[in-house]
């Protein structure tokens, strides 16, 4: 027979096993949580220093920013208040309206202040800090910029990112710090105050797109969101906006049409779409576009450039700068 006394005796239990009772798991999460907190904190508090370190504009520097980047970048360096008129968007903008042509043909004092694919997040955000050094009377937004093909998870995505950019530039210029630190020689940059001269000719056929209808592009909520953002900047700061779509055989169609013209009037702003001007600005596809109707050259941005002189001239009361 068993030993009952045996059988029957509580197990062993060692001290350490046993939990204090004033270390709970709660409170050990709440340490974590703080742990994690105050890395975060430091961390975004270094990032910050590293951005202001590298800030191209900081440094007087836009060579050292990301192609994409330097023509924003050099437009944040130019002397305060010496624009009168901003032309904004992206690659479409950037060969639409030449400044110097403007400022030698009528003294107007422009700048392109645009990016290659620029979102309607990124156009506010630049918005914001090119109005706290510039003045301008007029402000011309070509559409591309907001009747992109796009999707709401990606212009959310795309967001997101933009408002990260903005708070940390250096995530922005990260990739050049070779250049940045001394490292490497940046490659020579030449702003033409925004304006990409494209000499190419890549001729495009000629072909009618603009074919009217009722239809109505629907343009993504979130890029909605954004412009409604930048034309109110704009009224709160004085700036006059008008809409203009560049000619675009492959970007631009009636529907977008339709949809910019929809919002240019519920806003009360005037609208120019060139692609429904191409003879009457002598629009020549086989000399006039440096990939193949996508975007127009500098002999088609010259005959953009003349029409929109006269329509600043007739619309605009801006200061003629040519004798300063």
């Amino acid at each position: 027979m068993q030993d009952s006394n045996k059988e029957n005796k509580a197990p062993e239990i060692d001290a350490k096993e046993i939990p204090d009772k004033n270390t709970s798991p709660k409170k050990l999460k709440a340490g974590g949580w703080l742990e994690i907190a105050g890395f975060l904190i430091i961390f975004m508090i270094a990032l910050k220093i590293i951005s202001y370190i590298s800030d191209p504009v900081r440094l007087q520097k836009p060579e050292l920013a990301n192609p994409r980047e330097r023509h924003i970048s050099a437009a944040l360096l130019e002397e305060a208040n010496s624009m009168d008129l901003i032309i904004v968007g992206d690659s479409e903008a950037m060969v639409m309206a030449s400044p110097e042509q403007m400022m030698e043909q009528a003294g107007i004092s422009a700048y392109n202040f645009n990016q290659l694919g620029q979102r309607m997040s990124e156009t506010y955000f630049f918005l914001q800090e090119l109005t706290q050094k510039q003045s301008p009377q007029v402000m011309i937004l070509e559409t591309n910029v907001f009747t992109q093909e796009t999707t709401l998870k990606k212009e959310a995505d795309v967001t997101l990112h933009n408002i990260l950019l903005d708070r940390f530039t250096f995530l922005r210029y990260h990739g050049r710090w070779k250049e940045l630190w001394g490292l490497k020689e940046p490659e020579e940059f030449h702003s033409h105050k925004g304006f990409e001269p494209v000499e190419v000719i890549d001729s495009y056929d000629g072909s009618p797109y603009m074919f009217e209808t009722d239809e109505v592009y629907h343009i993504n909520p979130i890029t909605i969101y954004y412009l409604d953002k930048v034309v109110e900047l704009c009224k709160e700061k004085g700036i006059s906006v008008f809409l203009v779509s560049s000619p675009s055989s492959i970007h631009m169609n009636y529907p977008k049409h339709n949809a910019i013209q929809a919002y240019a009037d519920k806003q009360g702003l005037d609208y120019i779409d060139f692609n429904l001007m191409l003879d009457e600005l002598g629009i020549d596809w086989s000399q006039d576009t440096g990939d193949a109707g996508d975007h127009i050259n500098k002999y088609g941005a010259e005959k953009t450039t003349n029409y929109l002189i006269e329509y600043l001239n007739e619309n605009y009361d801006l200061p003629d700068h040519r004798n300063d």
